[in-house]
């Protein structure tokens, strides 16, 4: 416990850290614009690599000692770490890609209009990385140093790191730290996650038997009917109470109508909220596919590869949100806990023991689409609240 001499020291420090945040308001928006109006959709490599080389600079300086972890023709990830006076390790961690094609920031490049900034990766997460940065540059900045801090951050999220070990590199990075906070957008307002869903896409492959579909019908083995009774199957494994989803969204089968199909598929989106239940669900799949309803026919199950493994609700992900809160509070804001239905990076970190939460990002809505947009406040009420939590903790 700090005495009343280190705690009156550490409300100094603390002051003039807010102070120094709202200083840089309109810095904070300049460097946004930087990122935002540099493609860093998965067919630019380039424009990943000079983003991440932005946020490095800005790292080194407050002397981290950053690397740039290089993937040519794909993307580039930035690890950096700033060693400490204390024994505590915080993490932050983010992505800086976008789904966006090459051009589109030209296209519609960062604006802002009342109080709102729009752009390609505004919100999703490039106003989150710009947070992170200066809610760290103001701590060094105004004196502090008592943590171990760790950055790490993607270039390849927003397509679930088909081609990278990012999910190793998180989850390796992530054990024994004392805390992760994650700056992907922030939740229904000013709310954390204390979990988030895990995501796969399953595909239920069918082989029937082609026969001419007038001639020699009952030849044949419809495996478009067969897969039919396979969708309907899978539709009926949603537990909404649970968390647990199946769509089928992706549909194929069949070439010509006068010919028995002899093959078709379904590609599933699967989400769960603990790996019991992405288990059971596999499982599950698993026996839909086994069983044929049509005479002939026969399925299997492929591609259960996680896109992203499910943030579990954990004690200490809830001992974390209570330390958020606190310091929210003393913003005068009510910093609320949620579980999200959609994935991130967090999984990894959770899944390596580290307390962690999501979405201490921008506030702002409709990420992935032309009408992405944070509320430019958020960019100082958030790094207010980043900065405060990492002391805290």
């Amino acid at each position: 416990m700090m005495s009343k001499t280190d705690m009156e020291k550490d409300q100094v420090c603390m002051d003039k850290v807010l102070k120094t945040i709202e200083a840089s308001d309109k810095e904070m928006v300049n460097f946004l614009e930087r990122l935002v109006n540099i493609d860093t959709g998965p067919d630019n490599p380039d424009g990943i690599a000079e983003v991440a080389h932005l946020i490095g600079g800005k790292l080194a300086g407050i002397n981290f000692f950053v690397e740039y972890l290089d993937y040519p023709g794909i993307c580039t990830h930035l690890r950096a770490a700033r060693k400490g006076t204390g024994n505590k390790e915080i993490m932050v961690i983010g992505h800086f890609d976008t789904l966006f094609p090459k051009g589109t920031a030209a296209m519609r490049p960062f604006t802002v209009k009342e109080g709102k900034a729009y752009g390609p990766g505004v919100l999703d997460m490039k106003g989150g990385i710009t947070i992170a940065l200066f809610a760290l540059e103001a701590l060094y900045n105004s004196g502090w140093d008592d943590k171990n801090i760790t950055v790490l951050f993607c270039g390849d999220e927003d397509t679930n790191h088909p081609y990278t070990d990012a999910p190793d590199l998180f989850e390796k990075a992530a054990h024994g730290k004392t805390a992760v906070f994650n700056m992907e957008t922030a939740s229904a307002g000013q709310a954390v996650l204390i979990g988030r869903k895990g995501n796969m896409h399953p595909e239920i492959i069918v082989k029937g038997i082609s026969a001419h579909a007038g001639a020699d019908l009952s030849k044949g083995a419809n495996a478009v009917v067969e897969l039919a009774h396979k969708i309907i199957a899978v539709n009926k494994l949603t537990d909404m109470a649970k968390g647990l989803t199946f769509n089928p969204g992706v549909i194929s089968g069949g070439t010509v109508p006068n010919a028995v199909p002899d093959c078709a598929a379904v590609k599933i989106d699967m989400r769960y909220l603990t790996s019991a239940d992405r288990d059971s669900g596999i499982e599950n799949l698993r026996k839909i596919a086994d069983h044929a309803h049509i005479p002939g026919t026969s399925a299997e199950l492929v591609n259960l590869r996680e896109n992203m493994t499910v943030m579990e609700v954990t004690e200490g992900n809830k001992e974390l949100y209570k330390i958020v809160k606190q310091q929210g509070a003393k913003l005068g804001l009510d910093i609320q806990a949620k579980i999200g239905g959609g994935s991130s990076d967090s999984g990894w970190t959770v899944r390596a023991g580290a307390p962690t939460l999501c979405s201490m990002g921008a506030i702002g809505e409709f990420n992935h689409s032309d009408r992405e947009y944070i509320l430019i406040d958020s960019l100082v009420e958030r790094a207010k609240l980043l900065a405060l939590s990492i002391n805290a903790v």
